[in-house]
């Protein structure tokens, strides 16, 4: 991962989150049309992330070119409960992740990942759950690299 470096988003980085969140729903939407946003998508996005920022069970991790100072990625996760009648305790569930394409397949999204599995051990979680877009095949690639494995498949129907 040379010339990148993770570290906890600040809030002077929102905007750039935000326009990282739009270019990955972009991608999402290219990839299949059920995927929508809004006009206030990234604005909302962004003060969502920022309520993240601000609770002591979510983390937002960004990635930046050393040289630049550039975001270039990031990732948010949280400690969510266990269902009711389920193993007690918390599991970490990353909701968001993306890399400019230019800057993936150097380490960058391994380190991200690392990091917030870090997180969730010293938090008490007992593992790590993610949704990933079936159309999305480099992802589902890269999860699995990363060692995550089917569990629960969500079905779909337009109403």
């Amino acid at each position: 991962m040379d010339g990148f470096s993770v570290r906890e988003a600040r809030r002077s980085d929102l905007t750039a989150i935000g326009e990282l969140w739009y270019e990955l729903m972009t991608l999402h939407r290219r990839l299949d049309s059920r995927f929508q946003y809004s006009q206030e998508g990234i604005s909302e996005y962004v003060r969502h992330t920022q309520r993240m920022m601000k609770t002591r069970d979510a983390r937002v991790l960004v990635v930046e070119r050393e040289a630049t100072g550039q975001v270039v990625g990031y990732l948010t996760g949280e400690l969510q409960p266990r269902v009711h009648g389920a193993i007690r305790g918390v599991y970490g569930f990353v909701s968001d992740v993306f890399i400019r394409e230019e800057c993936r397949r150097h380490g960058v999204g391994q380190a991200l990942f690392a990091e917030i599995k870090r997180w969730f051990v010293l938090r008490g979680a007992t593992s790590v759950q993610l949704y990933v877009s079936v159309a999305n095949e480099d992802s589902q690639a890269f999860w699995r690299a990363m060692g995550l494995e089917p569990y629960l498949t969500l079905l779909h129907v337009d109403l």
